[in-house]
Order: C-alpha cells, then structure tokens, then sequence
C-alpha cells in the first residue's frame, strides 16, 4: 500500500510539473509582442484569462509567425506580422499594437501610448477611424474640375 501512495505522489508532482511549465511557456508570450503586456492574453485568445480558443490574431500566429510549433515557439514579431490585419477591422496589427512599421524588437520600451493599444484579433477593437475630408479623398484632377464646374 506505502508504494501505491508513494507511486500516486510522484505521478501527481510530474502532472503539476508539467502543466506549470505549459502556463510559464505561454505567459511569455505577450513579452514577444509590441505593447503585449497592455491586453495580455486577449491578444491571442477569446479568452482575457488565456487558454482556450485563439482569437484571428492567435490564429494567424499560431498558423505563421511562430520560431516553432508549440509551446516553445516564440513570436515572430516584425514588418510581415506588423502589415496584416488578422481581425479584418481596417487596422493592421502594428496599428493595433502601437508598432505600425514592425520595428519593435522583444526586450526593446514599448512603443506609442498604453491607452492607444486595441485588439489585433478582435474587429470591434480598433483604433479610431480617421474622418477624410473631400480636400483629402480628392485627386488634383477632381479638384481642378470642381474649380471649373464652380466658374462656369
């Protein structure tokens, strides 16, 4: 009986060990992104908590922009990631993130302001749309036919 217990412990220690391990592995993550520590986990899951299901920016990490599968895999933060818009909102990640260019580099100040940070995976969070005025939608051309039509 002493060895089924003594058996049972070093099972549940190896099983505590190892899903403690997975939880750091994970916990870095937000670090390997621009401004990861503003969001967190929601970054890259439906979930705030992380765990669980990944949102279209996790997604498109997961699938792309990994060093290597799995837990051990680190992001691949730059130019290529920072261009997409995994969420679809009109807001490319870096804008998202605060590194529109993908310049930011892990270990490096986060960039832009904390409050400006949205969701890359989210579409319901984003930075505000910027209103464009008719002067700045308009081509020179549009402009000299507007000046025409006006002096007719």
């Amino acid at each position: 009986m002493k060895s089924f217990w003594k058996g049972s412990a070093v099972l549940i220690a190896v099983a505590l060990l190892a899903a403690g391990s997975r939880a750091e592995a994970r916990a870095q993550r937000p670090g390997q992104i621009p401004n990861g520590g503003v969001k967190s986990c929601a970054n890259c899951h439906v979930s705030s908590a992380g765990g669980g299901p990944r949102n279209l920016f996790g997604q498109m990490v997961e699938a792309n922009f990994l060093s290597s599968a799995g837990f051990s895999g680190r992001v691949q933060w730059g130019p290529e990631l920072a261009k997409q818009d995994a969420d679809g909102d009109g807001a490319t990640n870096g804008e998202e993130l605060g590194d529109p260019e993908g310049l930011w580099k892990a270990g490096d100040a986060d960039p832009g302001e904390a409050v400006a940070v949205t969701l890359p995976g989210d579409p319901n969070s984003h930075p505000p749309i910027k209103e464009v005025s008719m002067v700045e939608a308009s081509t020179w051309a549009q402009v000299k036919e507007a000046a025409r039509e006006l002096f007719r």
